[in-house]
Parts: structure tokens; sequence; C-alpha cells
């Protein structure tokens, strides 16, 4: 995780770049990027006798060609330019000089504390972040996990980072709606469904040991495991016949030619003659595969030769299939015997099971009342658990729209409808088909939208009439921006749905949806990847973010429980320790998959967890700073915000200076605006959770160093009084943000 950069590190960055270009004959853009990438960099000297910062030139001087004799030249217009400038004020600048080719610069600590903190405690910053908004209705679409297995930590991303965009935009004013999309009509519930459709006429019912999307999970892996496992059966059956009889035409055709030594054509014959006996078909493979290799140089060119060994890879990679999904199948059967017995007892034939989960589909979308009721039944019991498992993360949402609802669908068929009357939409096969190569002829948006990829083409109803996701997710896009009244949208979707996200957002401006198209923003996410796994919903194989929760749980656990305090508790005061290790383990599950940016992949080892306690690491310092308080006030800080901020904001602490940890603090707290709108506009909310622990290792390195209390110099103590409040207000609003518990004792 990056360290944020100080205000007044950035500030000065700003001013070097903004200045250099007219002072030393450079381009600004090269100083940027030199900032960017460390070769110019702000940073503290090793002495405040020489300045508050320092920023080594001799790049800068090297960029803009200036001899060394003529540095101090440079350096000055340079400071001049810096000290009649708007930065002096910006930067807090109280004396700037160039020594030895560094640019040392003294700030003004005690007038930034004045500014920062008033401007903290009196309510400046809220004000001015929460007027972004100004009640302007959003809506945020994320999770949206198709419900056929519980929410694994992949999903789980998505939900954090949904979360946490979310509550950010309202800490900015908006007004936001937080939408869960239940796709309950997709190919992978109606699988799910027939699964279900099995065990109900077997009398199977959800197992009581399971929480429900669990037991869910189950059924949805076996079914699909068990129709894979009966066609990997029937393609090996093939396969094994095939590779028979192309050993027999090699035995015959080399028998013929004498084209292989005697010995090896014995062996090859004794071979074959196992096909009459009970032996193993993959161990004679793999005798086989020996024995060909060796003639492989003498018979390099023989077709026979290529066709005997191309039929035996065939064998060979289907049998390791299917011996891979047949132990996929026995993990699952132990888990719960009652469902596989069931469901293995019917699905019997792949082609027939296939069949019918195609049938099950059509019908959903031919609104059939049984099966949509059972479709919604099926998903709804799964949905149940996604809200068990999002409500423990403090994730909660304003509405679950339903994809098999009649305004999704009747807007699909419309959208259909309309699209058939357009020049860029054909019928091919009996599908319709949208080329967006054609439309993009005369739209420009929709050019620039793909741009530099081609557009390309797909359908949006099959033959049978059927339609697909992204005709629904149009009309249902629609239904989001008029059925809400937002000006903007955000789908929370994976990077693997970029192309179908454009696709929407082309379909909706050439349907003359224009307003919506541009302000639907596809809010893209990488993928988690976890060492020793990789996830399958459809194999039964991941790692679920009750899982996660209840591993940090262990991990938080762990220290508190091995201290020995435990023993000495009374249960109501052991009750009170169980929640907070409870809150602990959200907050550093929430932490871990906020804790890198959305657009890169996330990677981390599950049994490593406690070296990713971002949760806790935030929570211990909030409650260091509520205990500071609590013992100076004699309150609950919390519940007292407003009343210890205004008593902080007329504090006096006269010509004090700040120590260097709280000129740290300072500068953090100068920077938190900046970093929530930067958050919000880049659209990464793990700016939040990075500032967050940087200033948390701050509050450490203050508490473990400073009295409050016990100070007794009056006006320190005015001085740490006011920048501890304030630095819990700031706390406070990046607690709420990340969605941790507003945790007050530890």
């Amino acid at each position: 995780m990056s360290k944020p950069q100080g205000y007044i590190a950035r500030c000065l960055s700003e001013a070097v770049a903004d200045l250099a270009p007219a002072t030393i004959g450079v381009d600004r853009r090269a100083v940027e990027e030199a900032f960017e990438t460390g070769r110019l960099k702000v940073s503290r000297p090793p002495s405040r006798s020489i300045g508050d910062y320092s920023i080594a030139l001799h790049y800068l001087f090297k960029l803009g060609g200036v001899d060394q004799k003529d540095w101090p030249h440079a350096a000055g217009r340079l400071i001049e330019a810096l000290t009649s400038s708007k930065y002096k004020d910006e930067c807090y600048v109280a004396r700037a000089e160039f020594v030895n080719g560094y640019l040392n610069l003294t700030i003004d600590f005690n007038r930034l504390a004045r500014v920062v903190l008033d401007d903290v405690l009196r309510g400046g910053v809220e004000e001015r972040l929460r007027s972004v908004g100004g009640g302007r209705v959003v809506v945020v679409e994320h999770t949206s996990a198709n419900p056929v297995h519980p929410l694994h930590v992949g999903s789980g991303r998505n939900s954090v980072i949904g979360d946490t965009f979310a509550r950010l935009l309202s800490k900015l004013g908006f007004r936001v709606s937080r939408r869960f999309y239940v796709n309950d009509m997709g190919r992978q519930v109606a699988f799910l469904v027939y699964g279900v459709s099995i065990l109900k006429e077997a009398g199977v019912q959800p197992g009581g040991e399971f929480k429900t999307d669990h037991w869910y999970g189950i059924v949805y892996a076996l079914t699909n495991l068990l129709i894979e496992e009966r066609r990997l059966l029937r393609e090996v059956r093939e396969a094994e016949k095939a590779y028979w009889e192309a050993l027999a035409r090699f035995v015959e055709w080399a028998g013929r030619e004498g084209a292989v030594p005697r010995s090896a054509l014995d062996e090859l014959r004794s071979l074959l003659a196992m096909r009459s006996f009970n032996k193993s078909a993959v161990k004679v493979a793999r005798r086989l595969a020996t024995v060909l290799s060796g003639l492989e140089k003498a018979l390099a060119n023989a077709a026979e030769l290529k066709a005997l060994k191309d039929s035996l890879e065939r064998y060979t990679e289907l049998s390791r299939e299917h011996a891979k999904i047949s132990f996929l199948v026995r993990r699952l059967a132990v888990r719960a015997p009652e469902v596989y017995l069931a469901l293995s007892s019917r699905i019997l034939d792949d082609r027939k099971a296939l069949d019918d989960v195609r049938k099950l589909m059509k019908r959903c979308e031919e609104e059939d009342p049984a099966t949509l009721s059972l479709f919604h039944e099926v998903s709804e019991s799964v949905v149940k658990g996604f809200k068990e498992t999002l409500d423990r993360l403090n994730i909660h949402f304003d509405a679950f729209d339903w994809e098999s609802s009649k305004e999704v669908l009747e807007g699909a068929h419309e959208v259909v409808k309309i699209v058939e009357s357009k020049p860029f939409a054909r019928r091919e096969a009996g599908a319709l088909l949208v080329d967006l190569d054609q439309a993009a002829e005369d739209c420009g948006f929709v050019r620039e939208l793909f741009s530099p990829d081609r557009p390309g083409k797909f359908i949006i109803e099959r033959s049978d009439g059927t339609t697909l996701y992204v005709t629904r997710d149009v009309s249902y896009s629609v239904f989001k921006f008029r059925g809400t009244g937002a000006d903007v949208v955000y789908n929370v979707i994976a990077s693997e749905q970029s192309r179908e996200q454009k696709q929407v957002k082309a379909l909706l401006y050439l349907l003359g949806y224009e307003r919506e198209a541009r302000n639907l923003v596809h809010f893209v996410y990488e993928l988690v990847k976890l060492k020793g796994m990789r996830m399958s919903g459809r194999r039964g194989v991941y790692y679920t973010l009750d899982e996660l929760v209840e591993d940090y749980y262990a991990v938080v656990s762990k220290v508190y429980y091995e201290t020995g305090k435990s023993r000495a508790l009374e249960p109501a005061a052991r009750e009170d320790v169980e929640k907070t290790l409870r809150e602990l383990a959200v907050a550093n599950a929430r932490g871990l998959l906020l804790s890198v940016e959305p657009f890169k992949v996330l990677t981390f080892d599950p049994s490593r967890l406690e070296e990713a306690l971002y949760g806790s690491t935030v929570l211990y310092s909030y409650v260091r700073l509520q205990s500071i308080l609590r013992k100076l006030k004699g309150l609950e800080p919390l519940e007292n915000m407003e009343r210890l901020k205004s008593e902080a904001s007329s504090l006096e602490w006269g010509g004090y200076k700040p120590s260097e940890v709280e000129e740290q603090i300072l500068d953090a707290l100068a920077e938190f605006e900046r970093v929530v709108l930067s958050a919000y506009r880049e659209l990464k909310p793990n700016k939040v959770l990075e500032y967050a622990m940087s200033l948390s290792n701050l509050v450490n390195k203050f508490y473990e160093s400073h009295r409050v209390m016990g100070e007794p110099d009056p006006e320190a103590r005015a001085f740490r009084e006011a920048l501890v409040v304030a630095t819990l207000a700031v706390m406070k609003e990046l607690v709420d943000i990340l969605g941790f518990p507003h945790v007050r004792r530890i």
C-alpha cells in the first residue's frame, strides 16, 4: 500500500512544477513527471536547522540545461517567483533558501495549525465537501452477484468497493440510491433451478447445518459437475474406442509394412490384446505413449503414427479432466450426501440435462408463472444468505431489483421492438443482431466509446425469441435513471464485462437515451486471486466472504486470548470483548478488499491474514484518540463531538511550536479534503484507506510520545487538545466512509 503525500509536500511540488518553466526554462510536464517518478521529490532534511522541507534541484537544472555555475542565479529566480506568488500563502512558506543544490523551505506551522484546525473544528471542510453533491441523486449498483452460491471474496471485493464509494458520495452531499440487481433469469440460475427441481421431487430440503446460500452453492456446483462428468464420461468412452481402433489399424499397418522392429510390434500387439481383458485403459495408454515415443524418430512422417498419437492424446486429456471432475464430485458428495444421491440418480445424460435447462430458461423468459415462481423462490433464498453476509459487513441496499420484474422484462421487449426498426439491426438465422460497426459510421459517440477497437456486433434476441443479459441490462439502465431521477449511475462491475458495458452505453445512445448513455459510468474493478486456489463457483471451489470474516476473527482473537486477559473477565465484559473482536474482523475484511486500487488485481494468501490488519490499525488509533478525550473531558467523545469541537475551536495556544509528529498530523489533516475529492473523481476509494492508515500511524506515534492531560505547559496542552479533537473528527469521517464499526474501546 502506497503512502499518501502530505499537503505541504504536494503543494510545494505543484509550486515548483508551475514556476519552473518561466524561471528555469523547463517543460512543466517534464517537471511533473520528475516528481511522479521520484527524480524530484520533497523530503525532510537531516536537520531541522536547515528547514522543514528540502528539494534537490540537480535534476531540474539538468532538465533546463543550466550550467552549475549558474545554479544560484536560477534558484534565486525560482525563490523570488515562489515568495511573490500565491504559493507562499498556500504552502505556508516562511523562508526559502538555496544551499549546495538544495532548495530548503521553512514552514509556518503555527499559522497552518490555526487555519487547518479552525477549518475542521468549525465545519468548513465538511461544508465544502457536502456542497459537491448538492443533493443530486446518484445510483450505485454493486455486488449484483448471480444468486447461485455464497458471496466469495471476488464478489466481496465488489461489495466493499461499491459500498465504500456510496458512503463517500453521501459524505459529498449526494443522495445515493444503493441497488443490487438480482439476475434471477440467467443461465447459471437455470442450472441451479434445474438441480433444485430434482431435489424437490426427491424430497430433499436445504440442510440445517448449512447457511442457506452455502447449501444452494453445493446444489449449483454438483448440478454443473454431474452434467460435466456425464459429458466427459461419454466423450472418454468415445475417445477410448477411437484410440483402440487407431491402435488396431497401426498394428495392422506396421505388421504389413514391416515399419517397426519386431520387439516393438510384439509389445503393441500385447497392448492391443489388453482390450479384451479387464485392464485399465488409462494404464495401457501410458505404456502405449512410452512405446510410441521410441518410434517417433523412425516414423516421423507416418500418417498412421500421427493418427494414433492424436487419438491417444485426446483420450489422455479427457481422462485426466474426467478424473479431476470426479474428484470434485466426490468432495461435495461427502459434504452433502443426500443432495449427491438425488442429483446423480437423475442426471444421467448430459445432453438431456442441458436441454432441460434450456427449456427452463425459455419458460422463464416467456413468463410462465410456475417457472418464474420457482426461479424467484430459489434466487430469493440465496439472496437471503447474501443479506446475512453483507449485514455483518455493514453493507446495506436501498433496493433489490429483480431481472424477472415486470419493469425490466417489458422494457427488454420494448428495446427489441425499437431496435428491430433501426438500420443497424438485422435478423440472421432468426436472431436479432445489432451491428455497431455500421452504427459507428454515422455516430461519433459509438466510435469514440470503443476506440481504438472496432465496436463489433452482438445479438439482443435469440432465434427462439428469448432476450440476452445485455438486452435486459439496457432496460434496467433506463429504469435506474428514470425510476430514481438519478443524474449519474455507477455500475460497479468487473473488468471482464467492459465490452458488454460499452454495448449497453452504445445501445442506450442509439435508442435516444443520450443523457443516460453519457452518465452511465462503468466503475471497473479487477478480480481477486488467491495463492494456492483458483476459484470457480461452477466447481464449488471458492473462499467465501463468510470464511474471510471468520478467519480474521480467529486472527484478532489469537493475540487477545493468548495474553491470558480473558480469564479475568466477567461474563458481561467477555461479551463486550467478543463483540469488539467481531468488529475488528469486519474492519480487517473490508480493509483487505479495499487495499488495492480497484483496477488492479488483488492477490493475497488466506493463510497469512495477520499480515494485512488494515482495519485494526485504523481502529486502534481511533480508540486511542477517544481514550485521550475521555480521560481529559470525562465524557464519551463520539456522543459529544459537536460539543468537543465547539470547545476546542475557542482554545488558544499562543506561540506554541508544534513538534515534528504534530506537524505531520497537521500536514495530514490539511490533505483530508483533497484525498476525499481525489478518491471520488478518480474512482479510487482505496485512497481513503491509504490516507487513514497514514494518519493512524501518526496518531500512534503521537499517543506514545506526547502527553495531553498531564502536560504542564498550558499552551501545549491547549494545542494538543484541539489537535486531538480535530483528528478524531477526521478519523470519525474516515471510519464512516470505510464502513468500519465505530469501536469505542479495545
